[in-house]
Parts: structure tokens; C-alpha cells; sequence
């Protein structure tokens, strides 16, 4: 086959995949008489984007023991997604073989990176940590440590999590958000509150990182678990308003419920509803705090509470505003069906599309048989 043609090919495929099209991708890549390395790059990194990890996985396979077609740092880098997400620790010893006997490790930090998360991802904490260590000093980056420090956290060893980050600064390396983040989950996860909290003080004062939701979500979590509960209903209480989020509050009011604090579970549970008016489980978790400490009767009228304000019931005195929300779903159906049409014209395009360039690949088939 030419290569042009091969390079057709190869555009087809990648442009199904952008449209999230990846049937037809498989329908180009299964007609295509030659395939190389770049075809199968493609559909695998097709497969990885929708979250058909196994389907990955068995093209990878395929490609490397059954056509015996070698894959690229960029092929490495393509399948590392699914390893992560089936934990499939086969498939992780497969690359790492791969990757040494090719010299992709020693040429590609960023396989070596991937490797670690893969390993520790898929159980294997051992594994990543030698991973790590193979890598050389001098090329290890942040992204090198904070690979091996998640994967500590991971697994909840918060001892060698903390031994690898004094290691990095030492060597120089400037920590990130997420390295932080890590290191305050390997804390919350082994119970090191104070150390937990000399991190966070770190971050704030000594590299000046402003926290996020996840730093204060890792933060509450790591009080609430050790039963520091003031502490931590200081601290959601001092969260900026633009970065609130009510997932906060439940953290800690699951802990308010795991430590039978009922006083501020009941301060907790307004809070939620101030922010945001689901009420479900928010108010049985209230009400089984209640029942925890023998408060029958308040734990009956939260649950009482809650059949209420899940009961839709419209006053006539709201009639006006039930009208005028009634114009505005009208008009909101209106745009929707605007859009639904764009959608409807789009997918016939590519419909179209498609067929065009599956019949074109038939050919291409009939003539190279030929």
C-alpha cells in the first residue's frame, strides 16, 4: 500500500475518534488491508477516552503478541489510563518489560512517571516504589515524587510518604498542590494529625500555595476521623465563600455522626440546607445521630421534616410564579428542541461521513486484494 493511503487511513481513524465516533473508527481500522503502529495507537487511545478500558487492553495485547507490531512511548503513554482504571497488573509488568528492553525507561521520563501510578494503582506498592528507584537521580522530576508519594498515600503509609517528601525538598525539588494534597491524605488516612497539620502550615506559609476545596476536604476529613471536631468546623467555617462546597459540611457531618456529636450535627445539617436543598441524606444521617444519642422523638421529626419537604405541593397563593416558571420551561423546551435539531443535523453529517469513507475503505480493500 502506498503510504499516502496509509496515512489516509490513519486520519480517518483519528477523526472518528475527536467526533467520539470510535465504532467507526473500528469499522476503518478492521477494514484497513495494512495497518501500523499509529492505527493501532489510535483506536487504543479511541477506546481509553470513552472508558472501555478492557477493550484497550485486548488491542494492546493483540498488537504486541499477536502481530508482533512494536509500540512507541506515545502507545506506552496511550494505554497507561486503562491500567490505572481495571488495575490489571499484568498489563503493567507487560509495559514495564517492554519499556526496558526497548530503552523507552531511560529515554521517556514520562513513561517511568506513569509506570509508578500504574503500579501502586494496581496493588503492587513494591513495584512502584523499585520503579521509582530506577529512575535516575538526576532525571527524576515533581512529577517523579509526587507519583511515588500518591502511591504511598494510596496505600496508607504515610511514614514513607513523608520520609519521600523531606527527600525531595532536600534535593531541591519544589512541591505543587498536588503534592501536598497526597501527603495530607497519607496523614488523614494514618491518623498523623499534627503532622497533617505542619504540612498544611507548609503549603500555606512556607511555599505560599493557597488551598483548594480538595485541601480542605482532605483537611476536615483528617480531624473528623481523630475526633477533632472543633477544629474542623473552625476551619469550614474560615473556607471562602467562592470555593465553599457542601461536600465539606458532609464530611463533617459524617463524622459528627461517626463520634455521636449531636449538637453540632444539628448546626451542621442548617449549614447544608443553606447551601444546597437536597434533603434526603442529609436529614437521615441528622436523624441517626439523634437515635444514637436516644433522642427518639427529634429523630422522628427530621424524618418527618424530610416526608415534608420531599412532598411537592404548589399553594394557589404561588399560582402567578407557578405561570410564569411554566413560560420560562416553555421557552427552555424551545431552545432545547433548537438544539436537539443541531444535534440531529450534525450526527446525519457525520452518518453521512461515514459511509462515505467506509465505502471508500472497501474499496481500498477490493483493490489491494486484487
Amino acid at each position: 500500500m502506498p503510504e499516502k493511503n496509509l496515512v489516509t487511513w490513519n486520519v480517518f481513524i483519528t477523526g472518528f475518534i475527536k467526533w467520539g465516533e470510535v465504532e467507526f473508527a473500528r469499522a476503518v481500522f478492521d477494514a484497513m488491508p495494512e495497518k501500523n503502529v499509529i492505527s493501532w495507537t489510535g483506536l487504543i487511545d479511541g477506546y481509553t477516552r470513552i472508558n472501555r478500558f478492557h477493550e484497550a487492553l485486548l488491542l494492546f495485547q493483540k498488537m504486541v503478541v499477536h502481530e508482533g507490531i512494536k509500540p512507541t512511548e506515545v502507545t506506552l503513554l496511550a494505554i497507561f489510563p486503562a491500567i490505572w482504571n481495571t488495575g490489571c497488573l499484568e498489563f503493567c509488568q507487560m509495559v514495564h518489560a517492554y519499556g526496558e528492553k526497548s530503552g523507552f525507561n531511560t529515554s521517556d521520563i514520562r513513561v517511568m512517571n506513569c509506570l509508578v501510578d500504574a503500579y501502586a494503582k494496581s496493588g503492587s506498592i513494591e513495584s512502584a516504589w523499585r520503579a521509582f528507584e530506577d529512575i535516575n537521580d538526576v532525571r527524576r522530576n515533581l512529577v517523579s515524587w509526587t507519583s511515588i508519594i500518591s502511591a504511598f498515600a494510596m496505600h496508607g503509609m504515610a511514614t514513607e510518604a513523608s520520609d519521600c517528601y523531606r527527600r525531595m525538598e532536600n534535593e531541591g525539588v519544589m512541591p505543587n498542590w498536588i503534592t501536598f494534597l497526597s501527603v495530607l491524605n497519607a496523614c488523614s488516612h494514618s491518623g498523623l494529625v499534627d503532622e497533617g497539620l505542619e504540612y498544611y502550615r507548609k503549603m500555606v506559609d512556607g511555599w505560599g500555595i493557597t488551598p483548594d476545596i480538595k485541601h480542605y476536604g482532605a483537611l476536615i476529613d483528617m480531624l473528623g476521623r481523630a475526633g477533632r471536631l472543633e477544629e474542623a468546623e473552625r476551619i469550614a467555617l474560615g473556607i471562602p465563600s467562592e470555593i465553599g462546597n457542601v461536600v465539606i459540611w458532609r464530611t463533617l457531618l459524617g463524622a459528627c455522626s461517626f463520634h455521636g456529636n449531636v449538637e453540632m450535627g444539628e448546626r451542621v445539617t442548617i449549614k447544608i440546607m443553606e447551601m444546597e436543598r437536597e434533603y434526603g441524606g442529609d436529614y437521615v444521617l441528622l436523624s441517626n445521630i439523634f437515635s444514637a444519642a436516644g433522642r427518639f422523638l427529634d429523630s422522628a421529626r427530621v424524618r418527618s421534616i424530610m416526608d415534608e419537604q420531599n412532598a411537592p405541593k404548589v399553594p394557589e397563593e404561588t399560582a402567578p410564579g407557578v405561570a410564569t416558571s411554566m413560560i420560562l420551561s416553555l421557552h427552555e423546551s424551545l431552545k432545547n428542541c433548537q438544539v436537539e435539531l443541531s444535534r440531529c443535523q450534525l450526527e446525519k453529517a457525520k452518518k453521512k461521513a461515514a459511509v462515505i469513507i467506509l465505502t471508500f475503505a472497501k474499496r481500498e480493500q477490493e483493490t489491494a486484494e486484487l
